[in-house]
């Protein structure tokens, strides 16, 4: 039985962003290509390696990811990810010495000491429940508990701001005149989402989270809330044409998609 993608889970390690993903066999996996892109390392010569070493092999799995392609947007695409608790014996098997260029070497080395600890530190908290994590964590030195009491600290303050960007944003946007979804629009949005997320959701992909990050990528906003109410039908078509490429030819188009946008009366 094939691995289905739960859930995507971005963070930031020294500059780079990467993306984890939560399997539907209730693991976490790295995607390969993203990791030796960043060292330097070339994708499938590390893929081989891996595959030959009886070992670890059966921890490098095929999984279907959204994946950002910057200008063309975020795709669907199958890539190698290796299980985030091998990721250390992978990375511990690069030997370093043998890397000519001094600034790749010395990335390969941050890599290997702090990057699965980083990336574990970083999303834990989405995957197992607050109590779970004080029992598995009271026991551990000191210095990891602070480590990852830091780590939680940065999460924070990171949602924090983006709050903070939406009112900001909402504060810009009333100082220009400018309406937001009405209530109208607002339900219609939900219900276009819980649709496009549903087939996501059927092809083993995060669903709603995934359509909102990509609607605030596409219009430029900090959340939903604050698309333009001039900007709905734009928006309207977007999840419409979004919806018709999932359902694939011939596919009955749901009603919500082609609603004639509702203005505010003043």
């Amino acid at each position: 039985m094939s691995l289905q993608v739960l859930d995507q889970f971005p963070f930031e390690f020294y500059g780079e962003y990467f993306s984890v993903a939560l399997a539907s066999d209730r693991k976490v996996y790295v995607p390969m290509t993203g990791l030796c892109q960043t060292m330097g390392l070339q994708t499938q010569g590390q893929i081989r390696r891996i595959q030959n070493n009886e070992a670890v092999a059966d921890a490098l799995v095929k999984l279907t990811l959204a994946w950002d392609y910057g200008n063309v947007g975020v795709q669907e695409r199958e890539m190698y990810c290796l299980r985030l608790d091998i990721l250390p014996f992978w990375m511990g098997s690069i030997q370093p010495g043998r890397i000519p260029d001094e600034a790749r070497r010395q990335k390969v080395i941050l890599f290997q000491r702090e990057f699965a600890a980083v990336a574990w530190a970083a999303f834990r908290r989405e995957i197992l429940p607050d109590d779970v994590l004080a029992e598995m964590e009271a026991a551990l030195p000191s210095e990891e508990q602070r480590f990852l009491q830091a780590m939680d600290a940065a999460m924070d303050i990171r949602q924090e701001l983006g709050m903070l960007d939406e009112r900001v944003a909402a504060l810009e946007a009333k100082l220009r005149g400018t309406d937001f979804i009405n209530p109208s629009q607002m339900k219609a949005y939900q219900q276009m989402v819980a649709l496009v997320a549903y087939l996501l959701k059927k092809k083993g992909k995060s669903g709603e989270a995934q359509v909102h990050a990509e609607i605030k990528r596409v219009f430029d906003v900090p959340t939903y809330k604050l698309i333009p109410e001039e900007d709905f039908p734009k928006v309207q078509r977007f999840l419409r044409d979004w919806y018709t490429r999932l359902s694939g030819p011939g596919a009955a188009i749901p009603s919500v998609f082609d609603a004639p946008s509702q203005r505010r009366l003043f």
